[in-house]
């Protein structure tokens, strides 16, 4: 996993692009009501963002998977061509499974659904700043379904439950049993249990294994 792209006590720093600039206006304003983070600048389009880009040196670019004019996954294209090498955090009104694989293997580092709500967004960034990937949960079954869709029975993700799958997500991105229990809303009690019936069905024994069978499954970049 990449490692942590910012030190010290320095806001975050976002780029935002959406097309609607009311729901720029008012990201903007919520984030930077929190002194955590500071949005740099936003766009409405590829070529605005790309245009302003260079100019600017964001820790997180936060992308509608839905950009006009050019594809959410031409834009980080473009953007790695630029040098750029901000993570990209999708931003979509849709949670199909192959629009979320398809924008993990162009480089995204996360995916959170618009209906998603401000607290969720700045777990993603924080997770994404510290060098993690992020699915958002209420996703992450419907891009676990399409794995098995694809791999067929013999998948060993078609043994886990629904939330195991979510929690096998936050473990491979190396979160503590704590923070996903505080995630989740469920005790660090139940997350450890998890963990255990996670290692049992997958016939491994640590974390890294497991962290090891997600990126095979493409559920998170290495």
């Amino acid at each position: 996993m990449q490692e942590n792209i910012r030190s010290g006590s320095c806001p975050i720093k976002l780029f935002l692009v959406d097309e609607h600039l009311v729901l720029r206006q008012a990201l903007s304003k919520a984030f930077n009501a929190n002194q955590k983070y500071e949005v740099i600048g936003h766009a409405a389009d590829s070529a605005e963002l790309l245009s302003q880009i260079s100019a600017c040196s964001p820790d997180v670019i936060v992308l509608d998977f839905a950009i006009p004019s050019s594809s959410c996954l031409e834009t980080m294209l473009s953007l790695k061509k630029l040098g750029c090498q901000a993570p990209v955090l999708i931003l979509s009104a849709t949670e199909n499974g192959n629009n979320i694989r398809a924008a993990l293997q162009a480089g995204a580092r996360g995916f959170v659904p618009k209906q998603s709500g401000l607290s969720e967004m700045e777990f993603a960034i924080d997770a994404i700043v510290d060098g993690g990937t992020y699915l958002s949960p209420s996703v992450t079954d419907k891009f676990m379904s399409g794995d098995q869709a694809n791999d067929g029975p013999a998948s060993p993700l078609a043994k886990l439950s629904h939330r195991e799958r979510e929690i096998m997500v936050h473990l491979a991105n190396g979160q503590k049993n704590k923070d996903i229990g505080q995630q989740l809303h469920i005790s660090t009690r139940t997350v450890d249990t998890h963990r255990s019936n996670i290692l049992r069905k997958l016939g491994i024994k640590s974390n890294a294994e497991l962290a090891k069978i997600a990126i095979s499954a493409g559920l998170i970049s290495s």
